[in-house]
């Protein structure tokens, strides 16, 4: 029994640890860091859950290990039915085939009721250096399929697709479906990486169900996030970088929106090539399309075998059917395959199909079956072209010729939209096919062409083509299944976007967006099916907030928020209210407005609904995140007073919970509400409280807003422990909480981590420093579309530019034109980076009790107002103000420079030694 290829687990790197665990039994060497299983003898690969399971097993080798333990640790936060681990237990039986005779047992797992499973080979363990991959050196682009076959009787259209992408920067390939276009602009785009150095990127539309989301596509494949304001800007700079090609494949359903974005990339850059394959021409200027033929068939006068062999058309067909494990290549086999290569018409997709089925039968079985299956197509479809004919006669035969199981399995695979997994398709196979039996059917349908393989994609290796995708929904729709298909692949779709969630704490950003990014266009499937049904809204809901970080990752959090906002508004219109469904809607786009509109007037009344919702519900974790949005929403606004009350509301909550998780994030929150209110001491307690919970609490669904913990508390004590005067200490938790970001490879850590780095760095004169760290904000806030991170970078380097820029005056002038279309916050951190850019607005805020972190920098702008103005009395109210705000917060950053301009003041009016009196005297006055 064969198995099925790419039974597998991703070869990527999951953690940030150069170390890697090496298990080794039999054959098999199990790397527990990279989650890649290797063997001399053949390729294995096991998908996520059935890894997790296989290592969970090997670790304890020679215990049982009962099937609750198994659940809880390799399911940690999904609920799945018992039968998950017999069905992944399975799986990982066929990956592992039988133990050899000198592997010192008989089965590799073993199963004793009530007891539970064993695992019985012989295991060594090892510590092995981990080398940094080809791929994670290689800029961000999508790699290439691969090819598991060489391409036949292509040379000469290869070669001429090659002198046309010499001559011309828009070459389209056009062709019907399965002519072959893909495999002949891979092969291309592959021979001008190899023999010319030239970046090539990788752009797959095939997926999308709505033109709406080209540009995003695009902007995903070669690295650039999705959600920025100009993202063809982005997409642009990224490839500015030298010589690129583009191979953008399957454009014909979306060439209205397409085409005018590739006229503008490529009017913009030079050296940007694009090779496009599409059943329709792009109709822009300078295009150069080429044809794609049919491979040649041999003539009615053509016999003999060797003259046979002359046509591309038979090549193909003898080639693919030698994989397949037939032998027809003998002088009576001569006219059938002649006849055979002549009904399929060239097309190499049909006569893929038909070479499957030649290990199965003989040559003219098939020629006889084949004929009768065009004939039908013909007079069914009088319409059709007649090489679409062909194809749909090979598909249609082909199905024809399927066992149950494999025909069931086939027509729940074309419900997914991009590539999958083994282990999806046997979720997909679920109730109607035994897993051994799905196992066994999706092998089957590689063999025979109906399922395609990348043995070069090590997490999601399977697709369908959409020829085969189309027939197969068409034959699902003829037998009525087709809504409890979408149904099923609406649930596969939670589970997968739950465990994409559990695997957060375990994943840097590469490995997790390398395994679960894809998944986007077949969420998106999801949940336009769902929301058409109104019996599928709750799975709608629940999906949406099952996938939130994959939207947050993907950088397409604007359309997240508008599809959550949407189906919160169906939720709320049900005749039977969901609370606890309502309010989980309402705390994902609280998550997303903070994201996008972290000002929307309609946070107020969200967040304060999400709260009364939570406690309804009596869910922890929804009134947790509810209240850290009502408090960061208040925090982004100025309303400094309102976010601590909520703080220490949120705070009083938590702690009768024992939650580890759920205090360190409120004393993160309590910790920046303090800081705000000019409360440093308080501020830096709780972030000292929130930094020791930070290992015994870990990233789990109810700290993880977005930021990793440590991180956040981080960035927060280096601002406060700047402004309380330890400034060697600020660097260092400044520095500390940038490294650990980028160790993690996490964009918005990192964006979190340079919030509190850069003030720091600039309050502490090292320009430098600030330059860079500013200078990296910009680039990963605009690379991630982190528009609210973003906000702060350009805050941060309109200090660099009063402080340290090349026209200072200028800078601080244009800033003042400003200030009024500023809101608070900005105007408040501006001011702590230049006493010229505080004005009345600011002042009366701190007279009314808000913006107080700063009051003691804005009592001694106001000073040094009046001193410029000669008006001595107010301005040594107001220095003598700043001072005493200042030791009263216990800042002393602010105090140093309060005394300072008391010093400068007074010895300008009393000379230098009385100066040093005064100022002696208010420090002792004030203590």
């Amino acid at each position: 029994m064969n198995s099925p290829p790419g039974t597998g687990s991703t070869s990527v790197s999951l953690r940030d640890d150069p170390d890697d665990t090496l298990w080794a039994f039999g054959s098999f060497v199990i790397w527990e860091s990279q989650r890649r299983i290797e063997s001399p003898d053949h390729q294995v690969r096991l998908g996520p859950r059935s890894f997790d399971l296989l290592l969970a097993l090997v670790k304890r080798h020679g215990e049982y290990v009962a099937k609750e333990e198994l659940l809880t640790s390799v399911w940690k936060g999904v609920v799945v039915e018992e039968a998950s681990v017999r069905v992944h237990m399975s799986l990982v039986r066929k990956a592992l085939g039988e133990p050899g005779s000198d592997d010192g047992c008989l089965e590799w797992i073993s199963n004793v009721p009530l007891r539970g499973y064993r695992f019985n080979g012989r295991v060594t363990s090892s510590s092995a250096k981990r080398n940094q991959s080809n791929d994670e050196k290689a800029l961000p682009f999508a790699k290439l399929p691969s090819r598991l076959t060489s391409l036949v009787g292509r040379e000469e259209v290869v070669q001429a697709t090659l002198d046309s992408l010499g001559k011309h920067r828009l070459v389209t390939l056009v062709g019907p479906g399965g002519i072959g276009k893909t495999s002949l602009a891979v092969c291309t785009a592959r021979r001008c990486s190899d023999r010319l150095g030239m970046q090539v990127g990788f752009i797959d539309l095939a997926p999308l169900i709505s033109q709406d989301h080209v540009l995003g596509t695009i902007a995903r494949s070669v690295g650039v996030a999705a959600d920025l304001p100009e993202t063809i800007d982005a997409i642009a700079q990224t490839l500015s970088a030298g010589p690129v090609l583009l191979l953008i494949d399957n454009c014909e359903h979306v060439v209205d929106v397409l085409a005018p974005l590739l006229g503008d990339l490529l009017s913009r850059l030079p050296e940007l090539r694009v090779l496009a394959t599409s059943r329709e021409t792009l109709r822009l200027v300078g295009e150069c399309v080429l044809r794609v033929p049919a491979l040649a068939v041999p003539s009615e006068d053509d016999t003999g075998l060797a003259k046979l062999l002359q046509s591309p058309s038979v090549e193909l067909l003898l080639s693919r059917s030698a994989i397949a494990g037939a032998t027809i290549g003998t002088e009576d086999q001569a006219p059938y395959i002649a006849k055979i290569a002549r009904q399929l018409e060239g097309v190499p997709l049909a006569i893929e199909i038909a070479a499957a089925r030649l290990g199965t039968q003989s040559a003219r079985d098939l020629a006889e079956r084949l004929l009768d299956h065009s004939r039908f197509l013909t007079i069914s479809n009088r319409g059709a072209i007649g090489r679409h004919s062909s194809i749909s006669a090979a598909i249609d035969w082909s199905v024809a010729l399927l066992d149950e199981q494999e025909a069931k399995l086939l027509r729940a695979l074309a419900s997914f939209r991009g590539p999958f997994d083994v282990e999806a398709a046997v979720a997909m196979g679920s109730g109607a096919i035994d897993p051994d039996d799905a196992y066994d059917a999706l092998s089957s349908l590689v063999e025979k062409s109906l399922v395609i393989f990348d043995s070069g994609d090590h997490v999601l290796p399977y697709r369908l083509l959409d020829a085969t995708r189309a027939h197969a929904t068409k034959l699902a729709e003829q037998r009525a299944e087709k809504d409890d298909l979408l149904a099923r692949h609406a649930s596969y779709m939670l589970d997968a976007m739950k465990t994409a969630t559990a695997a957060l704490p375990n994943l840097n950003e590469k490995a997790w967006s390398d395994r679960y990014t894809r998944y986007l266009d077949d969420v998106r499937y999801a949940l336009e099916n769902c929301l058409a049904s109104p019996n599928q809204l709750s799975i709608a809901a629940k999906l949406l907030v099952a996938s939130s970080p994959l939207w947050f990752q993907v950088s397409q959090v604007a359309e997240y928020r508008d599809r959550v906002e949407a189906t919160l508004l169906l939720v709320e219109r049900l005749e039977q209210r969901n609370v606890e469904m309502e309010t989980s809607l309402a705390t994902a786009l609280i998550i997303s407005l903070l994201h996008t509109d972290g000002l929307s007037h309609a946070l107020d009344e969200i967040c304060d609904r999400a709260i009364a919702g939570a406690q309804v519900s009596k869910s922890r974790v929804l009134e947790l995140q509810a209240r850290w949005g009502r408090c960061t929403y208040d925090m982004f606004r100025g309303a400094y007073s309102e976010a601590l009350q909520h703080a220490e509301v949120l705070l009083s909550a938590v702690r009768p919970w024992s939650d580890p998780a759920a205090l360190n994030l409120s004393h993160r929150v309590s910790a920046m509400a303090n800081h705000f209110c000019g409360r440093f001491q308080s501020s830096e307690e709780h972030s000292q409280a929130s930094l020791n919970l930070s290992e015994m609490a870990g990233r789990t669904r109810t700290n993880m807003v977005g930021v990793d913990p440590v991180v956040a508390a981080q960035a927060l004590l280096a601002r406060t422990q700047w402004i309380r005067g330890r400034t060697d200490d600020a660097l260092a938790t400044a520095s500390a909480a940038v490294l650990r970001a980028q160790e993690k490879a996490h964009p918005v850590s990192l964006c979190s981590a340079l919030y509190g780095a850069c003030p720091v760095a600039i309050w502490s004169e090292r320009y430098d420093l600030a330059g860079q760290w500013v200078n990296l904000m910009k680039v990963e806030a605009r690379r991630r579309g982190l528009v609210g991170w973003l906000r702060y970078a350009e805050w941060y380097q309109e200090g660099l530019d009063v402080r340290a820029g090349s026209e200072p005056k200028q800078s601080v002038l244009r800033l003042r034109e400003m200030l009024p279309g500023y809101d608070f916050p900005h105007r408040e951190m501006l001011a702590t980076f230049s006493l010229e850019l505080i004005d009345d607005v600011l002042v009366d805020r701190i007279r009314l009790g808000e913006g107080l972190w700063c009051a003691a920098e804005i009592w001694r702008g106001l000073g040094l107002r009046h001193h410029r103005r000669k008006e001595y009395p107010q301005a040594e109210i107001y220095y003598a103000r700043a001072l005493e705000t200042a030791m009263g917060q216990a800042a002393l950053a602010w105090e140093r420079k309060a005394v300072s301009s008391l010093m400068e003041f007074w010895a300008e009016q009393h000379g230098v030694d009385r100066a040093r009196e005064l100022v002696a005297a208010a420090l002792v006055s004030r203590k």
